[in-house]
């Protein structure tokens, strides 16, 4: 974890950005292992030049003291975030921050709460930052993602030997996803559309049975 977020400050350096904010979410848990319950109360990791902090929900705080010893700024909502974010930002020497790198998939109230404790910085997604080292895999991510891949293919080849005659899309949908337990895999999405349900890319697999002669759309993930 801290080996990530020490690269995380160095493209910060590289980048001009004074501080990186991340809500729950695929950012935060790439970057610690975990992230707290992705509800309505505004809950930020920042990360500063030198110090990180949180700002935490009190409800949530017990759970995650459990995993990280990142310093926490926890807030209720009797009191409401405002004075735990101005501590947090104080902690991890922000409060001053001019440019600034904010989590895109965050809640929009995290990022305008955020953007109110500020003096008018400017700001960028974090494209330059986390999203720049999440695009460059290790070994370790090169491996899982090959192995991920060819899971999918062999559910995929499962979904394609139910494919018969009289069997309804979520009967081939079931093959897939049973596929997908079989190798500890947890399904993600199965998308099974035959005949003119095909033309449609997001259709809810159901009960039409394949028919002669029709094309069978398959989407999965897992």
């Amino acid at each position: 974890m801290q080996n990530k977020i020490n690269s995380v400050r160095a493209r910060m350096k590289d980048n001009n950005v004074d501080l990186v904010a991340l809500g729950p979410g695929t950012h935060m848990n790439w970057l610690l292992g975990f992230n707290p319950y992705p509800d309505e109360r505004p809950c930020l990791l920042l990360i500063g030049k030198e110090k990180e902090a949180f700002l935490m929900p009190s409800v949530n705080e017990e759970g995650i003291r459990e995993k990280t010893n990142i310093a926490m700024n926890c807030w209720n909502d009797e009191n409401g975030p405002e004075q735990a974010l101005k501590d947090a930002l104080s902690y991890t020497g922000s409060s001053n921050a001019k440019h600034i790198a904010i989590d895109e998939a965050m809640r929009s109230h995290f990022a305008l709460l955020l953007l109110e404790s500020l003096s008018n910085p400017t700001y960028e997604f974090t494209t330059s930052t986390v999203g720049a080292l999440r695009m460059r895999k290790n070994q370790n991510e090169f491996i899982n993602l090959k192995e991920n891949a060819l899971i999918d293919d062999r559910a995929m080849q499962a979904g394609f030997a139910a494919i018969k005659e009289g069997v309804s899309e979520l009967e081939i949908g079931e093959a897939i996803n049973k596929h997908f337990i079989s190798e500890g895999a947890k399904p993600q999405f199965c998308i099974v559309g035959s005949g003119p349900n095909g033309a449609f890319p997001h259709h809810h697999t159901g009960d039409r049975k394949v028919k002669q002669g029709d094309a069978v759309l398959i989407d999965i993930g897992g």
